[in-house]
């Protein structure tokens, strides 16, 4: 498995339930800051020694050279059965070549796992209101980089062949929506 943007380890608990069957975790998280208590979370979840922090972003220039070095990718370029990815997407500097390598990483039958910002449906209030967030600049620089106006369910949807696709928008009408849910490899 393949967790993206894991911060401190907030959200491991979740996985805690699929602990014993889960062979290897990396987590992807650039904050070193966040590496220790991202550890602790990590093993009080039961994962403890499974979790492997890798120092790096989601982009591939920066996650394909850890990968290559834990030596993922000596064994096929699809190595993850799971990938997840939580509030990443809408920061990463170029979201397109990002999502089409998480794609190549999945294995035929593999879930991408999905919880990101993504732009307001159609021309509507928030989307406008979106559209001033950005301008400003503020935004941006105060959410470490996340960006209110992408069309990441598009962008998803467009990297490869799927199996199946289940997502949903949650709150379409706020300033702020996600699209939730999962995404398998054909």
């Amino acid at each position: 498995m393949l967790d993206l943007g894991p911060g401190s380890g907030d959200q491991l608990h979740h996985y805690a339930a699929s602990a014993s069957s889960v062979a290897e975790i990396y987590g992807v998280e650039p904050a070193g800051t966040l590496h220790a208590k991202l550890a602790l979370k990590a093993d009080e979840a039961g994962f403890e020694g499974k979790y492997r922090i890798l120092g790096c972003g989601a982009e591939p220039d920066s996650l394909v050279p850890a990968l290559e070095k834990e030596g993922l990718l000596a064994r096929g370029s699809e190595p993850f059965d799971e990938i997840v990815s939580i509030r990443v997407l809408c920061g990463v500097p170029e979201v397109k070549e990002t999502v089409d390598g998480l794609y190549a990483l999945l294995k035929p039958g593999g879930r991408l796992i999905v919880m990101e910002h993504v732009a307001a449906p159609g021309i509507t209030v928030a989307r406008v209101i979106q559209g001033m967030y950005m301008w400003i600049g503020g935004w941006k620089f105060w959410m470490g980089g996340c960006c209110l106006d992408r069309d990441t369910e598009r962008l998803l949807r467009g990297a490869g062949k799927w199996r199946d696709v289940d997502l949903k928008t949650l709150n379409p009408w706020s300033t702020i929506p996600q699209i939730v849910g999962v995404l398998v490899k054909e």
